[in-house]
């Protein structure tokens, strides 16, 4: 299909493409999308390019205007100035005005063959529910704040909620959208521009990402799920990876960030934040009242969840917390036994030597750090065994091969 210039009344979501000045990364996302499974051939495919003088900025823009889209309509925007990352993907998102309903992919990914069945679904799905902000295509398996695996609870649906915002494949509505820009603009105009430096003093959005640079946008969405108390559906089966190429806020590419592609979605089935078991707050923490429907055990206690530690204590608000931070006294622990991380609260343990969850008072308590891989125990309980022998070996070999 050719380059269009007029905007489309397709009810599809349209597919938006944010590149810069990698050739050989756009290549591979816009390949990836040819060979995905469309049940339509009216699809909208938008490539947005922020302007980059250099040679691979000329070599990136050759890359879009040569893509033969086989899918529907294909539409190039060439920004005349370098805007930077965070304004390049707000005038994307603004898209949305025109199309209906969006689903945004960084240059640096790659889609599953059936993502666009599963961002469609889950975005016509989502538009019902006032407490979804937006559908995530990808899956988190790491816990970017302390780099530990996540595994969310399976309940028997294809997804689950997380206040975390995606930026590595991300759906929205017009609505979902307009209401984030809404509270971005408002924010923006009462902090005058000092959205990158402003403070949540309650603690409820983490430290790590308030300390992003200005440059990303994803703070300021992470900021406003919070503030709105609204989530982001996640499917349980990733719908895109993240390959990790050198770019904006990284210096070397890695493979940190890659994790397996759903091959098929057949019959999807959601659920609402409300029936959800598995529903996070920004620390990659499982809600109270959802792991209270999981261990009956802890019904009769208010308190802050801090299973991996990251929180800082001046932050809790209930009477008591569940944290792995070591306690000076606690009122019940459980052993850090079974997979994932809540089902271990269907049963305390009085005494263990096992990496251990406490739960105590906030008040009057002083704690050592939480989960940090610092014994044999916690790096058995995520990684599995680890032969010790083999891994020295291979250590050695490697820093080795890094001095010739």
């Amino acid at each position: 299909m050719g380059t269009g210039n007029s905007m489309s009344s397709n009810s599809l979501p349209a597919i938006v493409v944010v590149g810069y000045n990698r050739p050989d990364s756009l290549q591979r996302l816009l390949d990836s999308l040819n060979l995905a499974n469309y049940q339509f051939d009216n699809i909208d495919l938008v490539i947005s390019l922020d302007f980059c003088s250099s040679s691979l900025g000329g070599l990136t823009r050759k890359v879009a205007e040569s893509f033969n889209w086989q899918h529907g309509t294909k539409r190039l925007i060439l920004q005349p100035i370098n805007i930077g990352l965070r304004k390049h993907v707000l005038a994307c998102g603004d898209l949305t005005e025109s199309y209906g309903a969006i689903i945004l992919l960084e240059d640096d990914l790659s889609v599953g063959p059936d993502f666009y069945h599963f961002a469609k679904n889950a975005l016509e799905y989502s538009g019902r529910q006032q407490s979804i902000g937006g559908v995530s295509l990808y899956n988190h398996q790491t816990n970017f704040l302390n780099y530990l695996p996540f595994e969310p609870i399976f309940d028997g649906y294809d997804n689950f909620y997380l206040q975390i915002a995606s930026s590595w494949g991300q759906a929205w509505s017009r609505a979902q959208w307009t209401s984030f820009r809404s509270w971005y603009e408002e924010v923006e105009k009462s902090e005058h521009d000092n959205l990158a430096s402003g403070t949540v003093p309650d603690g409820t959005v983490p430290k790590a990402v308030m300390n992003w640079p200005p440059t990303s946008w994803l703070k300021y969405f992470i900021r406003y799920l919070v503030a709105t108390d609204k989530f982001f559906l996640y499917p349980h089966h990733s719908q895109t990876t993240n390959h990790s190429d050198s770019g904006t806020h990284i210096d070397k590419p890695n493979n940190r960030w890659q994790v397996p592609l759903a091959i098929r979605n057949n019959s999807l089935r959601f659920s609402s934040p409300a029936e959800s078991l598995a529903v996070y707050d920004s620390h990659f923490e499982l809600l109270q009242e959802k792991l209270k429907q999981l261990a009956p055990i802890l019904n009769e206690f208010d308190f802050d969840v801090d299973l991996f530690g990251v929180k800082d204590p001046a932050s809790f608000r209930q009477p008591y917390v569940l944290t792995s931070k070591k306690p000076s006294t606690h009122q019940l622990q459980f052993e850090l036994v079974r997979k994932p991380i809540p089902v271990n609260f269907l049963k305390a343990a009085p005494d263990s030597k096992r990496p251990t969850f406490y739960l105590c008072k906030t008040q009057g308590t002083s704690f050592e750090p939480g989960l940090s891989l610092n014994n044999i125990s916690e790096v058995e309980y995520f990684y599995g065994h680890l032969p010790i022998r083999t891994l020295l070996k291979n250590t050695f070999r490697y820093f080795l091969q890094k001095r010739k």
